[in-house]
């Protein structure tokens, strides 16, 4: 029987990498495994729901950091944004001020399909950055909906 309704699918990463004040290929991660056999997500439509990533060792500053920029892109290069630029508030630990989390609703219906002769990954990336300061990417997780 086919399914039917609303479904989640999760793609969870542990990371560690830095993240500053610039946009960098090296300081990016494929958000690989969205719910495709041997990865990927060429022709398959779906929402982007929630990206959540957890930060740790934030730098002390001054100034600290304070809020992450992030987008999304088609291709490792970072040159085919399919979100763009949003900024959201780094919330701190309540008991650790060099850990946090930054947590954005999407809410984006996407369609990747793949185009003959075009040089594009059958994946989606993120790229972030700081306002200030420094810190590592510990964990990424998007959501999506079909």
């Amino acid at each position: 029987m086919a399914k039917t309704g609303h479904f989640l699918n999760t793609s969870a990463h542990a990371v560690n990498i830095a993240a500053t004040t610039a946009y960098a290929v090296a300081r990016s991660h494929d958000l690989t495994s969205l719910g495709t056999p041997g990865g990927g997500i060429l022709n398959r439509s779906y929402f982007l729901r929630t990206l959540y990533i957890k930060l740790d060792t934030l730098s002390a500053g001054p100034p600290a950091p304070a809020t992450l920029t992030v987008r999304l892109t088609r291709d490792a290069a970072g040159n085919d944004t399919v979100v763009g630029d949003v900024t959201a508030t780094i919330s701190t630990g309540v008991t650790t001020a060099t850990e946090g989390a930054v947590t954005i609703a999407i809410d984006f219906a996407y369609s990747h399909n793949g185009v003959a002769g075009a040089a594009i990954d059958n994946n989606l990336f993120c790229f972030w950055k700081l306002d200030a300061g420094t810190a590592n990417v510990r964990r990424i997780e998007l959501v999506t909906e079909e």
